[in-house]
């Protein structure tokens, strides 16, 4: 991290006011902002606990695989130091998040002078929702400061003896979100498509370079999830990241799928009895498997339902915070009942800049592979399994750099952007107003 050393003292002092700004304010809400565990902050909160109470990864009295150990793993060393108290890893998270806000600076010094990159740091670290997700036992702060480490040592292009500190940041990071693994394939993709770049002096041997590079970051990989292949396997009799796969493919790929989660799921289906979980993944996949290949245009069109979710509004962040009480309802009208004034604030700036972005992303033409690859994989594992509107989280760093992007050349944007590239900045804003505009409509109708 030598380029700070290439900053001004005027430069180095923004930073500095922006990263320690953003944590005050994370460390004020973190004081004053009350939450509920539930849902799916319960199941880690519990995990955790049992790591530390029973010295197990089990849930409702049993060793369980159902989701990836390295969120749990986290949360379970804050509580072993400090406590099951939530104020401890609100703390800790918004320090995560000072070091992702400072990486995220050196990534968008790949594409923009200094002082596009500070707007950018101060995009993202400011975003409302980002500012907010430090708040909560989910995997978003631990997650965005992984993905962040892995984007910049991709986007440096200097594949030597650090590969092998990628893999394991990798591998970690799939154990974070065990749906990061399909982009494992990327860099070995790159490596291959870039092998003259890459390896100048090699130049009758740069397949055998890319394929020891590619097996060196693999190494890496496996050296961190191994184990935890090898617990399931002598627990669940499976090799498997998380149990929950098959159930979470089946549900964006039924006759009753609706893109995203639905009312009680868990009582539609009798598959979820079953106690085995690495029985009862396999039989949800072939279930899921089976519906999709027979009904091909169906499964299609429930993928596009599944990416209008991933694009959705900032609904879920809001949700998190808000209070329970007695009665049942649905998300729809527990959102509906939040202050407009407060949900503007923080769906606004998300708005803009996935419009924005979207026409700055397409701007790209240096480095661009990885800023493509990761936004492509990420929206064809939403596309096969099922969507949140909190997976777009992941996405946000590209959006902000599109945004940035598009801020410091808006002078040469139709000089910069083929025929191909307008158009398709176009469909895609239209498909994301489309997706905005549906949700508002079924907020106030239903």
């Amino acid at each position: 991290m030598n380029r700070l050393k290439n900053l001004s003292s005027k430069e180095r002092k923004y930073l500095a006011a922006i990263l320690f700004t953003a944590f005050i304010i994370k460390i004020i809400f973190a004081f004053t902002i009350k939450t509920e565990i539930r849902s799916d902050s319960l199941v880690y909160h519990t995990l955790a606990n049992n790591i530390v109470t029973l010295g197990e990864y089990s849930f409702e009295g049993k060793p369980t695989a159902i989701i990836a150990s390295g969120y749990p793993l986290f949360l379970s060393g804050i509580y072993y130091l400090f406590g099951t108290e939530q104020i401890y890893v609100k703390i800790i998270q918004a320090l995560i998040e000072l070091f992702t806000g400072l990486i995220f600076f050196y990534v968008s010094r790949f594409f923009f002078k200094t002082k596009y990159s500070l707007i950018s740091l101060s995009v993202f670290t400011f975003l409302p929702s980002n500012l907010l997700y430090s708040q909560t036992i989910l995997t978003e702060p631990l997650f965005g400061l992984l993905s962040c480490i892995i984007l910049y040592f991709c986007l440096k292009e200097k594949f030597d003896k650090r590969i092998l500190f990628l893999g394991i940041v990798w591998g970690y990071a799939i154990l974070v979100r065990s749906s990061f693994a399909l982009s494992v394939i990327l860099l070995p993709i790159f490596l291959f498509i870039y092998r003259r770049q890459l390896f100048e002096g090699f130049k009758r041997k740069r397949i055998k370079r890319v394929i020891q590079y590619s097996l060196f970051f693999f190494v890496g990989v496996l050296l961190v999830i191994s184990p935890w292949l090898i617990r399931n396997k002598i627990t669940m009799n499976t090799f498997t990241i998380a149990t929950q796969g098959g159930f979470t493919f089946w549900s964006g790929s039924n006759p009753d799928a609706t893109g995203t989660w639905y009312h009680k799921i868990e009582e539609t289906n009798p598959l979820f009895d079953i106690q085995d979980e690495a029985q009862r993944d396999r039989e949800f996949f072939k279930l899921g498997l089976e519906y999709a290949v027979n009904n091909p245009h169906k499964f299609f069109i429930m993928g596009i339902k599944k990416l209008g979710y991933l694009f959705s509004s900032e609904r879920m962040i809001m949700l998190y915070f808000t209070e329970g009480d007695d009665k049942v309802k649905t998300s729809t009208e527990v959102y509906r009942a939040i202050n407009p004034f407060i949900s503007l604030l923080i769906n606004v700036p998300y708005l803009l800049i996935m419009l924005l972005g979207t026409w700055g992303l397409l701007m790209f033409s240096k480095k661009s592979f990885f800023l493509y690859g990761f936004i492509g994989i990420w929206m064809i594992t939403i596309f096969m399994f099922v969507a949140l509107a909190r997976y777009h989280y992941v996405l946000i760093p590209f959006f902000v750099l599109g945004t940035v992007k598009l801020f410091s050349e808006r002078k040469h944007l139709f000089k910069e952007l083929s025929k191909i590239r307008i158009a398709g900045a176009i469909g895609l804003n239209l498909f994301l107003i489309a997706v905005w505009a549906s949700e508002l409509y079924l907020l106030i109708t239903k």
